[in-house]
């Protein structure tokens, strides 16, 4: 089970790290932490200490849950093609509980 979440962790950072752009330098000089520590934590499967943790998340705009594999987040671009492929299996009432969650999120944001 453990080398399941670190190969997690190793995917989740490589993913944010795309999606915000980042090399392995810049997010090394950013958490203050060596290229060479960053390495094993992507390759040899060990997981950083906590505050390491928290300097990779912050950067990476998530949380050390999410990196960790303890929370499931999902980009727009992941919600979009899992409803696209999931909307033949929904129901009626399923898909009118989903636009009316987006309808409130979208009213309250309106009314800020």
């Amino acid at each position: 089970m453990a080398e399941v979440k670190e190969n997690l962790f190793a995917g989740r950072v490589k993913k944010l790290m795309k999606e915000n752009r980042f090399s392995q330098k810049e997010l090394c000089e950013i958490c203050g932490i060596t290229e060479a520590s960053f390495s094993r934590y992507m390759t040899q499967g060990s997981l950083p200490r906590t505050n390491v943790l928290a300097n990779l998340a912050n950067a990476l705009h998530t949380t050390s849950d999410y990196l960790m594999g303890l929370e499931t987040h999902y980009s727009y671009d992941q919600l979009e093609i899992l409803l696209a492929s999931s909307k033949d299996n929904l129901s009626l009432n399923q898909k009118k509980k989903l636009v009316d969650i987006l309808m409130d999120e979208y009213k309250t944001a309106q009314s800020q």
